[in-house]
């Protein structure tokens, strides 16, 4: 009777390691980067559109999650991200700034692996080469608080994402 006690208890203590050893959630995102026809100001020019969408699709993520975003540079040109206002833990040289990161050679793509930790709140990531940003490619990051964690207000009514900026009638060329 004694070595299935202690069996038991073996287990027990594994089964303990195993819930303490879960990582943060991963968030996985597929972009293609592209250009393509807009219309900000009734005026048809070419834009850089991210999976067909101009703005680039919004990014929903929870504080500690885990971000993966692949990006697909379908561009004749080089592209760079960046991730304004997004703490760059454990890949500082992820941040989007040319020196420190490479940018996407046209027909290739990059993964970019961020972590968005003890942060809330609203961001945006934009191209950082170039005339990009002003050709469109960016879009919102969107950082809630884990449910566990109380903020001193109430939930909003409603969560929406505004990008400002100038614009002009001719394209970024």
């Amino acid at each position: 009777m004694p070595l299935h006690s202690a069996v038991a208890l073996f287990y027990a203590a594994a089964s303990l390691f195993a819930i303490v050893g879960a990582e943060d959630p991963y968030r996985f995102y597929s972009w293609n980067v592209t250009y393509g026809d807009i219309y900000p100001l009734g005026v048809r020019q070419t834009g850089l559109l991210i999976n067909g969408q101009f703005p680039g699709p919004d990014i929903h993520s929870v504080t500690n999650d885990n971000l993966i975003i692949n990006v697909y540079n379908n561009l004749n040109e080089s592209f760079l991200l960046s991730w304004n206002g997004v703490q760059q833990r454990r890949n500082s040289y992820e941040d989007g700034v040319y020196g420190t990161t490479c940018p996407i050679p046209p027909g290739k793509n990059f993964t970019y692996m961020l972590q968005v930790k003890d942060q809330i709140g609203s961001f945006y990531y934009y191209p950082s080469l170039g005339f990009h940003k002003a050709a469109g490619g960016f879009g919102g990051i969107r950082i809630l608080s884990r449910p566990r964690i109380p903020v001193p207000f109430p939930d909003p009514a409603g969560d929406y994402t505004m990008l400002i900026g100038d614009w002009y009638k001719s394209n970024h060329t």
